[in-house]
Formats: C-alpha cells, structure tokens, sequence
C-alpha cells in the first residue's frame, strides 16, 4: 500500500495514497507550515 509521510511526532504520520482523490481542508496560522505540507504531498503524489 504506498503511503506518503507528512510528518513524525512520537510517531510517523502517513497519508495513504488511495485516499489522495478526497477533498480535505488545510487550515492554520501564518508560518505553520500549510504550504510546506501541500508541497510534500504533491511530490509524493507525483512518485
């Protein structure tokens, strides 16, 4: 099952692939990171 990391707290965090066609909503203050997100998953979309 391909897996995409977004990130690692006390564990990773993955999103999987098959649920990238889904609407979902990223939200936060200035500098929190939304725009780094979305390129990470873009790219791992991309691979």
């Amino acid at each position: 099952m391909d897996r995409i990391l977004l990130g690692r707290g006390e564990r990773p965090v993955h999103l999987l692939a098959r649920y990238g066609n889904r609407h979902g909503l990223v939200a936060g203050a200035t500098g929190t990171g939304k725009t780094v997100s979305l390129l990470v998953m873009a790219e791992g979309f991309s691979r």
